[in-house]
């Protein structure tokens, strides 16, 4: 398979914040889709060196399952792990961990058709669909792989969330299980009339925290009980296109992005309190916030011509804008720690910030057909197309 190719190294450009307004875009759900396809899709059939060139920043690379699904690697205690199929057959899953210093194998398990990974709390949990719509979840420790549980689930696990004592599943149903011994604790298949439909990126339409566990999807944004799965709240809002991005809760705020728009939520209530537009081309693909600042990460592609990403920084108050970064390629993938925010193009290009206007960043590229991209700290994981997984680092 011959080599792409990738923009030049000064592929951004720092400027005042002045986005492009645009008229009708696909979803993000198309946007990711069409990644999403095309991570895939690149797995038959492409064998060459590239692999083994080393971007900048790289701590250490290793050989991992072809992702089948885009749930992203996950970290936890030490511990990195990865989810996807063996051989060119997606009913083979298998999860495997390594440590995240010295890129050390540690261990791996086979099982069926994986769908979800989350790694939290020194445990790595992992989703297998079964027929009929119902999932497995597998629950093993992150050090050593001893398989701790497992649980039959009404929905196929493709996304998890992790507050407390208590892991959150979702794909069909909401589930709550304990994180001690996989006990169902309850579960819904609707509140409210909404359904929990995950459409494409198992990483951003589920997250909890001691308050609620918070679900969004075409219809808005809702935050359930967590002892029993109730509606707390819904934020309904008349021009909605899909929970691209979150909710992500944050402090006493929830952020929520559909497809150009950014929207900051009260997290006790679900009121709004700001929401910010950056064009109908545009694509929210994360949301970071940090003190006083939130970064907010977009892919605007209206090919052939207006094709860009760009990173808005923006004031926590009020959701001004005070700065960006462009991008020659729209960003499709991003991770979000306490130390950093990393963005990904879809040229490869890897970024990472704390602050678009105040921070010296570091820029890498990866040279690969499709990534899947996680962090822990300031360490950055991707987890390629071709079946390799490369830890970063931006000190390095």
């Amino acid at each position: 398979m011959p080599s792409p190719s990738f923009p030049p190294s000064n592929d951004s450009t720092d400027s005042p914040a002045n986005p492009d307004a645009g008229s009708d875009s696909p979803s993000r759900r198309a946007f990711l889709a069409t990644a999403g396809t095309a991570l895939v899709g690149g797995l038959a059939g492409c064998s060459s060196l590239r692999r083994f060139q080393s971007p900048d920043g790289t701590d250490w690379s290793a050989s991992v399952p072809e992702p089948s699904v885009l749930s992203p690697p996950s970290a936890t205690d030490g511990v990195v792990a990865v989810i996807g199929h063996r051989s060119d057959d997606i009913d083979d899953g298998r999860v495997v961990a390594f440590d995240h210093e010295s890129g050390e194998r540690l261990w791996s398990h086979d099982f069926g058709r994986a769908t979800g990974l989350l790694a939290d709390g020194g445990s790595v949990y992992a989703g297998e669909r079964l027929g009929s719509g119902r999932g497995r979840i597998y629950a093993f420790d992150a050090a050593d792989g001893n398989q701790r549980w497992t649980q039959t689930v009404g929905n196929i696990g493709s996304s998890m969330a992790i507050a407390g004592d208590t892991l959150y599943t979702a794909n069909g149903t909401l589930a709550a299980l304990s994180t001690d011994d996989g006990a169902v604790r309850w579960e819904q298949s609707e509140v409210d009339g909404v359904g929990f439909t995950v459409a494409v990126a198992p990483q951003d339409q589920l997250f909890a925290d001691e308050r609620a566990v918070y679900y969004g999807d075409d219809e808005g944004v809702f935050a359930m009980s967590p002892g029993d799965g109730s509606l707390r709240w819904a934020w309904r809002p008349d021009r909605w296109d899909w929970a691209d991005v979150g909710p992500v809760p944050a402090g006493d705020s929830v952020y929520a992005g559909s497809a150009g728009d950014i929207a900051m939520l009260d997290a006790d209530d679900g009121s709004l309190r700001w929401r910010t537009s950056f064009g109908d081309d545009a694509q929210v693909v994360g949301v970071h916030e940090r003190g006083s600042t939130v970064l907010v990460a977009e892919g605007t592609d209206e090919s052939p011509s207006d094709t860009f990403g760009t990173l808005y920084e923006l004031a926590v108050r009020d959701g001004s804008e005070r700065y960006e970064v462009r991008f020659d390629s729209p960003v499709e993938r991003t991770a979000s720690t306490d130390e950093a925010f990393v963005v990904g193009t879809r040229a490869g290009r890897i970024r990472w910030s704390r602050g678009a206007s105040f921070f010296e960043p570091f820029e890498t590229t990866l040279s690969a057909d499709g990534y899947l991209l996680g962090a822990a700290g300031t360490q950055a994981f991707a987890q390629t197309g071709e079946g390799t997984l490369w830890a970063l680092s931006p000190d390095r």
